[in-house]
């Protein structure tokens, strides 16, 4: 069985033009998930204009949330949306001022929504790029087999 150099040829530009084309579609771009970001100010002031909490009403895993960011102060902490907090997990794209009253004394508790989108130039370019020459492939390989 003889194979002629000009189908094997066909054959490889049409494999590899499929799976330049299928490899950015089958597999998603590398975009993290969305997160909360926590931070906490001690020495703050009850203000009327942010939503007052008081520690020991805080369900527990809120509480979680406010002792961490306290004893990372001056840090921020993260959490992903899927483990943050309801009550204190502001709304996509916001950042939500709280009042925390703990031990007599006001606390500031920041929570804010960060969205992570894939970024064009890094993320979604290079797969454009990608199927662009997996089509060319595939257009040489039709072009090669049916006109040479």
């Amino acid at each position: 069985m003889d194979i002629d150099r000009s189908t094997v040829l066909v054959g490889i530009l049409l494999a590899t033009g499929v799976a330049l084309v299928a490899l950015p579609i089958a597999v998603p771009a590398d975009v993290p998930d969305n997160r909360v970001e926590f931070y906490v100010e001690a020495n703050w002031s009850d203000y009327s204009g942010q939503t007052n909490l008081v520690y020991a009403t805080l369900n527990e895993s809120a509480r979680g949330v406010f002792d961490e960011a306290r004893r990372a102060t001056p840090e921020t902490i993260n959490r992903s949306i899927a483990t943050a907090p309801e009550s204190v997990t502001p709304p996509p794209d916001s950042i939500e001022l709280y009042n925390v009253q703990y031990e007599g004394a006001f606390y500031l508790l920041q929570g804010r929504h960060l969205t992570s989108e894939a970024d064009f130039l890094t993320q979604q370019a290079p797969r454009f790029g990608s199927m662009a020459v997996g089509f060319l492939l595939v257009v040489g390989a039709a072009y090669w087999r049916f006109e040479v």
